[in-house]
């Protein structure tokens, strides 16, 4: 077996030189894992090695949150990135740089998680629960960073944990495309693996908790709502929503995170730099769509995280704030977005008493009343809910495919080109170019 890992896997990171520049990687050497990876103190650096690409995957350049953004019906586009008006339109080529960064960092993210299960595998004369630990932990990563590929390109390479990057720079090697169906199999297998064997239970580590709301979500696309409510019912009362919506932004510490991305002073994002105003040190590339403005009832405390919401024209996104040392710790789950896939689940299974009652726990929060879920209204008032609650979090354009709400999100839009063909992404041309296992053909319907 060739145990392999190539420097810009484990350890460089995809860098920006510039806003518009080009995706730079480093050329590939490599190095043995045995010569890294020894111990269980070492797979453990390796795995921080993992967490760290997480950090391009959600907020570099702020592209995923604004790209997911656009592409829905949250964003407006206010600033000068051509790439960004190709998003609100719904008409994104193969060379779109954020379609480019949204594969390539995932990819590096799933390389490096590879490269630290089959070294941990091979470790003997260790603590197996520890070890066990560390492999299930990456498992899980690598399944979140597959749920993400899948749903926004379809079927994907699935590269093994054998398969080297390649010389020519394909983020997935010459690995050829797996079926959507394969992809799926895939990620559950993974979660399967890792179901149980977590002994993380940080916030920033990826744990048997978030292991279950992944499953869910997997689950719910799939349209398996028995299993997704199972693993819901694992976590379910074992979190509370912060009193104030306001405070789970501004807390460095709550009730209701359960994994989210770590961000300090001297490992920074510019995720506030591309939603706040020139004046208060930003460059407002993104701005909240006039429809989403609109669709708040009277008295949502939420509306507070969007400053001006009242002008359009200077209205700006204030539930990232760190502007200037850019600290902001995006979620990837947090415990009011259980509640509101829980509600749907209990109204899926005809328990509408109860769908109200965790819908009503994330509305009563942000200062608004009851609401009365029947099987005619739980869809749309369960989607308004996560439009406004989990809003800028990267949430809403996945929502629109799974709740079929495609024809909501084009008439919430001043334009849009979305038909059949644009729910998926091209992809991205470098890779069809440089994976030897890939050619044009390869690409999806409408590109």
């Amino acid at each position: 077996m060739r145990n392999y890992l190539y420097i810009y896997v484990l350890l460089t990171t995809l860098i920006f030189t510039g806003c518009d520049d080009e995706l730079q990687v480093s050329d590939p050497t490599t190095i043995g894992t045995d010569q890294f990876i020894t111990d269980l103190a070492t797979a453990q650096q390796a795995m921080d090695g993992v967490y760290d690409a997480m950090q391009s995957v959600y907020v570099q350049g702020a592209y995923p949150i604004m790209s997911l953004g656009l592409y829905a019906d949250e964003f407006s586009h206010s600033g000068s990135y051509t790439l960004f008006d190709e998003m609100v339109l719904n008409n994104v080529p193969a060379t779109n740089l954020a379609v480019t960064y949204f594969w390539s960092y995932r990819y590096i993210v799933i390389f490096r998680a590879n490269s630290v299960i089959n070294a941990t595998q091979a470790l003997a004369d260790v603590d197996e629960a520890a070890r066990n630990s560390i492999i299930a932990e990456a498992k899980g990563i690598r399944a979140l960073m597959y749920f993400d590929l899948v749903r926004m390109f379809g079927g994907v390479p699935l590269p093994s944990e054998d398969d080297l990057v390649s010389n020519n720079g394909a983020a997935s090697a010459n690995v050829a495309r797996s079926t959507e169906a394969e992809v799926y199999q895939y990620i559950l297998n993974d979660i399967s693996d890792a179901q149980g064997e977590i002994l993380e239970n940080d916030v920033y580590h990826f744990s048997d908790d978030a292991l279950n709301v992944l499953l869910a979500e997997v689950q719910m696309t799939l349209g398996n709502y028995e299993e997704a409510t199972a693993a819901l019912e694992n976590i379910i009362g074992s979190y509370s929503l912060v009193e104030s919506y306001d405070a789970v932004f501004t807390s460095s510490s709550n009730t209701e995170e359960i994994f989210r991305i770590r961000y300090s002073t001297d490992d920074s994002n510019n995720l506030a730099f591309y939603f706040y105003p020139s004046a208060l040190g930003g460059r407002r590339e993104v701005a909240p769509e006039a429809s989403f403005l609109e669709a708040f009832e009277d008295g949502d405390q939420r509306i507070n995280l969007v400053t001006n919401s009242d002008d359009f024209s200077s209205s700006y996104i204030s539930k990232y704030s760190n502007v200037s040392t850019g600290t902001d710790q995006p979620y990837v789950y947090r415990y009011a977005e259980v509640e509101l896939l829980y509600a749907e689940l209990l109204a899926r299974s005809g328990d509408f008493d109860g769908a109200s009652d965790y819908l009503n726990n994330v509305r009563n929060r942000a200062g608004l009343g009851d609401l009365s879920l029947t099987s005619e209204n739980y869809i749309d008032l369960i989607s308004q809910e996560r439009r406004i609650e989990l809003f800028a979090e990267g949430k809403r354009w996945y929502d629109t495919v799974r709740l079929d709400i495609l024809d909501e999100v084009v008439a919430n839009k001043s334009s849009s080109s979305l038909n059949e063909n644009r729910i998926l992404w091209p992809i991205p041309q470098d890779e069809i170019n440089a994976n030897q296992a890939l050619s044009q053909e390869d690409q999806n319907p409408g590109y």
